[in-house]
């Protein structure tokens, strides 16, 4: 079950509006009073672990055991796991009383309880707009006898904690997608360029990493929707060239790009302005150093894969897609 993420974060983000606004306890008026009204509400013993399970549930993730992530969905499990962590104080934002929450409104494993529901959910501790949010919500579920089974904690995450960890989470559901459209699209490859695609796969994930902490203004992003935007664009070039559609230019093209890309990179080491929101010049220097192994990675694959390309036409290209990235902050 696929946890739909609001997205109303970026919006405050990219306005510059948005401060921190972790909270413990809720203050809203209403969503207080409904809260007070399911505060004598216990789970059923039957529904915590056993006192000999408890050893084993250390290190359990009860996001993991919820969601099915490197194991089937498993929700006695989970329930498990989330009330051992709500006993050893986790402070996870996506386990313990979140998973809780959307197993008794879901009904998963469980009876549906919107009580229990409810009393977690008044007790994670978040912005105070998605606190009361989701205190409503489960409100309105509770009057309506809702019977579904995709509440989410996500479904209200424009807390910047939360909206990240629902960010990550929403990763984590496309990371099989794309492992599929790269299986799909080398299956027919030769083991010689299988072999020059997982080694150049390899270094793109260094680089896709290290542009996305060092060489992007997070300000109205996290480094996860960076690092997804990056592994997405290269697969869209992939099935571009697999169509046919290959780089090509002259050699003044090649020129013209590569100047451009020198002077935008040369505009982040010199001048008055040495900040660009979370970008530093260092972070910057960083971020191009990596994308420069980046570049020879793709050359030497594009060497084994499409050898009708020149170098000179794959580092155009390249250069293109590296200005890109710099005009996203340089103004």
């Amino acid at each position: 079950m696929r946890p739909t993420i609001s997205f109303a974060l970026a919006a405050l983000l990219a306005a510059g509006s948005y401060t921190t606004l972790a909270q413990t306890e809720i203050t809203d008026p209403g969503a207080k009073q409904v809260c007070a009204s399911v505060k004598d509400a216990e789970p059923p013993a039957a529904d915590r672990p056993a006192s000999e399970q408890e050893k084993a549930l250390a290190n359990c993730s009860s996001l993991d055991a919820y969601f099915g992530f490197d194991q089937p969905a498993d929700p006695v499990k989970a329930r498990h796991c989330a009330f051992a962590q709500v006993d050893r104080n986790d402070k996870t934002a996506l386990g313990g009383r979140a998973i809780l929450m959307m197993i008794y409104a879901n009904g998963k494993g469980v009876p549906r309880n919107f009580d229990l529901a409810l009393k977690f959910a008044c007790t994670i501790g978040d912005a105070p707009g998605d606190a009361a949010g989701r205190v409503y919500q489960l409100d309105r579920l509770r009057k309506a006898n809702w019977a579904g089974s995709n509440f989410s904690v996500c479904d209200h995450s424009s807390g910047r904690e939360m909206y990240e960890q629902c960010a990550i989470l929403e990763d984590r559901f496309d990371k099989p997608e794309r492992e599929r459209k790269l299986e799909a699209l080398s299956e027919a490859w030769s083991p010689r360029q299988k072999k020059a695609f997982h080694t150049f796969l390899e270094e793109a994930e260094r680089y896709f990493k290290v542009e996305a902490g060092n060489g992007v203004n997070l300000q109205a992003s996290f480094a996860v929707q960076e690092e997804t935007f990056l592994r997405n664009n290269m697969i869209a070039s992939l099935q571009q060239f697999e169509g046919g559609e290959l780089p090509k230019s002259s050699a003044e093209d090649f020129h013209q790009a590569e100047a451009a890309e020198n002077a935008a990179y040369h505009r982040t080491q010199t001048g008055d302005v040495a900040r660009w929101g979370t970008l530093t010049r260092e972070s910057v220097r960083r971020s191009e150093e990596e994308w420069h192994h980046y570049v020879a990675a793709w050359i030497a694959f594009g060497r084994q894969k499409y050898p009708s390309v020149t170098e000179q036409a794959w580092k155009a290209w390249l250069d293109q897609e590296r200005l890109v990235m710099f005009n996203r902050f340089l103004r």
